[in-house]
């Protein structure tokens, strides 16, 4: 058990690689994929590789199938959500090229042929998820401001975490409850646990190992990060995250735990449990070792999606606030295009905080739309990797690559 200003000194520090720091010490690349202020990003003059699939490191374990009606709610919910809301009719969701319902993964098309500079998506700003939501919450918002006033600048990939694992652990109360026979109009915790802001968009997010085609090294086993990539250049990158993430459950269980554990009625069977107690009920109760709080059932799976989801989908825009510094966002839809490293879309960040999806090039029906995570001259492939759960130009399984000790994971000395 860690005490609480060490817990929070790693956060920040995020072990060197993950987060901006609290300190001062800048990581060596955001873990996010970039959005400047009125900027095009998508420029296809880079080396002319093919796109290919995401990789997973074992695809017979994690292909998972996510319906298409999750998606059509997801638009339904977008267009409703803001008057400047816009997806073009002529985009529709549906499985990817990059081995569609094989693996589970989606993405974007074009049903109709578009000009370059031609508009796909606006997305407000108010639709993508940001700090600023976690730290306005109504339940946790408080508790995140005085996390991030200790922690500084380099809590904020915890925070953003925090609070998209909080509202996937209440959306899960919600459907448990309708399961068992429960209305939307039940109980005031019922209509509070059917207003869920964003909710068909957390339904449509990879929280587990293969939904949506999700590979990442917070998804795995530490006996598996160990026999696999030890020794690797992903080892060092792949243990600090796992590493960070233990940290940050053990401080968002103080959080996130009693928000959950109220909604799920725990906390009223543990206030009967005050009352008159059995012997046996009190020589159980002095079994659990004192000053340590007991992690939230679902804490732990929730909180490795919820980084699994930001370090993979969250985008660097402008905060707005006139300060010059940017914010991670979650932007729906953008968030689901596969990588390509010469793409045929570009994004920008309007002046009222929108996100401006248009196509950098003619794209021809039928043709999948693709957007650049990062720069692959500028990112090494094994942080692509850890970053991201796949890597570029690789169509075999990366357990595969792991096994051969390919170059991209394991450095050759040069021969004399």
């Amino acid at each position: 058990h860690l005490p609480m200003n060490k817990s929070l000194a790693l956060v920040a520090f995020g072990h060197g690689c993950l987060f901006a720091n609290a300190f001062g010490v800048q990581p060596p690349f955001r873990a996010t994929q970039t959005t400047p202020k009125s900027v095009n990003l998508g420029h296809p003059l880079r080396s002319r590789l093919p796109s290919v699939p995401r990789t997973r490191l074992f695809a017979s374990e994690v292909a998972t199938k996510t319906g298409q009606d999750k998606y059509d709610d997801l638009i339904q919910w977008f267009e409703s959500s803001n008057e400047k809301s816009y997806i073009s009719p002529k985009v529709a969701i549906r499985p990817s090229t990059r081995g569609g319902l094989a693996t589970g993964g989606y993405g974007a098309f074009v049903n109709d042929d578009f000009t370059e500079g031609e508009l796909l998506l606006r997305i407000p700003k108010n639709c993508c998820v940001t700090l600023d939501d976690a730290l306005n919450d109504n339940e946790c918002g408080q508790a995140f401001k005085d996390l991030m006033e200790k922690a500084g600048p380099g809590s904020d990939t915890v925070i953003l975490a925090g609070y998209l694992a909080k509202e996937y652990l209440l959306l899960k109360e919600y459907d448990r409850r309708l399961k068992a026979g429960s209305k939307p109009d039940d109980n005031s915790e019922m209509r509070r646990l059917s207003k869920i802001r964003f909710e068909p968009y957390l339904r449509t997010l990879p929280w587990g190992r293969g939904v949506n085609a999700q590979e990442h090294v917070l998804f795995w086993e530490d006996e598996d990060v160990d026999s696999l990539l030890k020794g690797s250049l992903a080892y060092d990158d792949a243990v600090e995250t796992r590493s960070t993430v233990k940290v940050a459950i053990k401080i968002l269980n103080g959080i996130i735990g009693p928000i959950v554990r109220k909604a799920r009625g725990e906390e009223e069977e543990a206030e009967e449990e005050e009352g008159f107690l059995f012997p046996w009920q009190e020589s159980k109760k002095e079994e659990k070792p004192s000053g340590e709080t007991e992690i939230l059932v679902g804490l732990d799976e929730a909180v490795r999606g919820a980084f699994a989801i930001s370090l993979s989908r969250a985008f660097a825009a402008p905060s707005g606030a006139n300060d010059g510094k940017d914010e991670d966002r979650l932007e729906p839809f953008l968030d689901m295009l596969q990588h390509s490293n010469t793409p045929n879309v570009s994004h920008k960040c309007a002046e009222d905080g929108s996100i401006e999806v248009t196509a950098c090039t003619g794209i021809k029906s039928g043709e999948e739309l693709f957007n650049q995570y990062r720069g692959e001259d500028d990112m090494p492939y094994h942080k692509f990797f850890t970053r991201f759960g796949f890597v570029p130009g690789v169509t075999q399984p990366v357990a595969n690559l792991i096994a051969e000790r390919s170059t991209i994971f394991f450095p050759q000395r040069a021969t004399v």
